[in-house]
């Protein structure tokens, strides 16, 4: 009778630590469950649940363990136990006791210990055969059979048989009043999945990441009865399914949450994302545009201040939003130590983000350089337009001269007349007086320009008598 104990005891922990091995690695599984008459956690499902457990027939006894039996599977699970497990010898020694002659207690035990030696090597279509077979016997306990269900809907449903599983969860759950926050949590993550089935209506989708949300609530609730902690990942598959069916207010409340509880560098960026796409949606006054936009910079920001972003695509975001959100040094401080660390590429793009966000911030000599290199990576001209401009303002006119010659040489500008009329007072300002009649005649070619021109041409003949005049008075 010790033995049988001792045998009784290893049998439940083997078939626990089975279940509990399947539920962690079947957690992202794709399952449905029958939709309930009445809400998943209210009294009204645990009465109807406790009904019918009751209603169930009752053995009226049970088949006690022989010793030859108990000592047969002391040794296989000694064997299993062994390091390393001999779980071949333990299955020889199973398939050669001859199950017929068994009583029905030992001939469950047999085949429950030939399911758990054939899941420990990987043979889950061989465990759920055995588990099957312990399911057809008439004598055997409810507590068991809601087991070795539980069990095989879980095998099913990694074989990907859909349908034979949900029959088999469905069978279990009718009969759980008050399920372990475990498997609650399990089953939500298993509605998830369901959703996420390819070729799913969308009406039965829904249906499923509803049932998975109703779920994921009974089991933050259960936890917080039971004095227990609530799982991070909860609220991030909450969040997903409110994503999925199209309820934005609920992704940002839960991504709040989850920033504000455990501030990754992921949900930071993720919220700042929600906040961006909020922002853009139609209907939003001015005023609610901007409280969006605001947000979404804010945690952008807040990641990038605690050393979150360390790629160089985050760090040309947070420069783009500094630069969008009027900070244009921060914006240039920020793009320019990503270029010198080589995080971020020195393309086009983010020379002339650096080149913008330094001339914004009115150091138009710093911002030469970038905008010099974008405008020569560029296909057109216009950047190179941008550059005279600069230089122009740094009274460079040779230089902002020089840049719309190769502005106006790379093609693709708007208005190549109002360029040379640019040129033309360029080089005004250098009184190299032939070179800005020669722009000017070239931009009068556009009859848009032709009047303005012909008034610089006069003004430029003008000014080059009136330069001539002053240095004949000086000599």
């Amino acid at each position: 009778m010790r033995k049988f104990k001792r045998l009784s005891k290893t049998l439940f922990i083997a078939t626990a630590l089975t279940g509990a091995m399947a539920t962690a690695s079947l957690l992202p599984s794709q399952y449905a469950l029958a939709q309930q008459q009445f809400p998943l956690a209210s009294p009204e499902r645990a009465a109807a649940a406790e009904a019918a457990n009751l209603a169930r027939p009752k053995l009226k006894s049970i088949a006690g363990m022989d010793e030859k039996a108990a000592r047969k599977l002391n040794e296989v699970q000694e064997l299993m136990n062994a390091t390393p497990p001999q779980f071949d010898e333990a299955e020889k020694i199973l398939k050669d006791q001859d199950l017929n002659r068994l009583n029905a207690t030992e001939k469950a035990a047999f085949l429950q210990m030939l399911a758990a030696v054939s899941q420990n090597k990987g043979d889950m279509n061989a465990a759920m055969g055995y588990y099957k077979q312990i399911l057809a016997m008439e004598s055997i306990s409810n507590v068991q059979r809601d087991q070795m269900t539980f069990v095989v809907g879980q095998i099913e449903f990694s074989n990907g048989n859909l349908d034979s599983a949900l029959g088999y969860f469905n069978e279990w759950f009718k009969y759980q009043a008050d399920p372990s926050i475990t498997n609650i949590v399990m089953l939500a993550n298993v509605h998830y999945a369901a959703g996420m089935e390819e070729g799913l209506p969308q009406a039965e989708a829904n249906a499923h990441f509803r049932t998975s949300i109703e779920f994921l609530n009974w089991a933050i609730d259960k936890s917080k009865k039971e004095g227990k902690e609530d799982q991070e990942n909860w609220y991030g598959v909450l969040r997903a399914l409110h994503n999925n069916l199209g309820e934005t207010n609920k992704v940002i409340e839960y991504a709040e949450l989850l920033v504000s509880r455990w501030p990754k560098k992921a949900y930071w960026t993720q919220l700042s994302g929600l906040y961006g796409q909020k922002a853009s949606e139609e209907g939003l006054s001015e005023a609610e545009v901007k409280k969006y936009e605001d947000k979404q910079f804010a945690a952008f920001e807040a990641a990038f201040r605690q050393g979150m972003l360390d790629s160089g695509r985050e760090l040309e975001t947070m420069a783009q939003l500094y630069l969008y959100h009027e900070s244009p040094y921060q914006a240039g401080k920020t793009i320019t130590k990503s270029l010198d660390e080589n995080l971020s590429e020195k393309n086009q793009r983010n020379l002339e983000l650096q080149a913008t966000a330094l001339m914004n911030g009115k150091d138009y000599a710093k911002s030469v350089a970038p905008l010099a290199a974008a405008a020569e990576m560029s296909k057109d001209g216009n950047l190179y337009m941008r550059l005279a401009n600069i230089y122009l303002t740094l009274d460079s006119y040779q230089e902002a001269a020089t840049s719309i010659d190769k502005a106006l040489e790379k093609g693709g500008l708007t208005r190549p007349d109002q360029s040379r009329l640019l040129q033309g007072q360029a080089y005004l300002a250098l009184e190299q007086f032939d070179k800005a009649r020669a722009s000017f005649r070239e931009a009068a070619k556009d009859n848009r320009s032709a009047k303005i021109a012909a008034q610089l041409l006069q003004y430029t003949d003008s000014e080059e008598k009136r330069i001539k005049d002053i240095k004949e008075y000086l000599s």
